[in-house]
């Protein structure tokens, strides 16, 4: 998971870090912070945790121009591809015998990824982009919409990308013996 720590994300992410009991009195276990670099949360940590599953990113000016711009590259490099809009995918599943037998219940939870991705194209179509100074500030024209989860999940894998490949560089010349 990938929570913007500032506001209300820093509370939710108070409450993941320790145990839960759900409705049911089942337990749901604390999960762990992967990006815990001051070891805040390993506190929090208990033999049953779920290690390394919230990355917290602390939004600032800089990490959101980043983040702006590693989805204009992903969508201009075509990385990113979307879902087919709700309306296509509806019709295309009313045009099979499997669609038609379904429940108006069925239908509903397999075109809600068609819905989604119709409401981030919604979102991101509301955008409007300022810069301010070398930021890049994308400012919604309607307040509602919420375009941050999108980009800081992209952010978030660029960032694995990245320290992926950190981690398979390495100098030639530090294998190199010369007499």
């Amino acid at each position: 998971m990938v929570i913007d720590g500032n506001g209300l994300g820093a509370g939710l992410i108070d409450y993941m870090v320790k145990p839960q009991l759900d409705e049911g009195g089942d337990l749901i276990p604390d999960f762990g912070i992967y990006n815990d670099e001051e070891k805040f949360y390993k506190k929090y940590e208990t033999k049953n945790c779920e290690y390394d599953a919230i990355y917290i990113i602390k939004a600032n000016a800089p990490i959101n121009t980043e983040a702006h711009g590693i989805v204009r590259t992903s969508l201009d490099m075509g990385r990113l591809k979307f879902l087919i809009d709700e309306k296509t995918a509806k019709n295309k599943l009313l045009g099979t015998k499997l669609g038609q037998a379904m429940t108006p219940e069925q239908r509903n939870v397999y075109l809600k990824p068609f819905m989604l991705t119709s409401v981030l194209k919604e979102e991101m179509m509301n955008l409007r982009e300022e810069n301010e100074g070398i930021n890049i500030i994308l400012k919604e024209a309607n307040k509602k919409i919420q375009f941050s989860a999108f980009e800081y999940g992209l952010y978030y894998i660029k960032q694995e990308e990245d320290s992926k490949k950190k981690r398979k560089r390495f100098n030639a010349s530090d294998w190199l013996f010369m007499n």
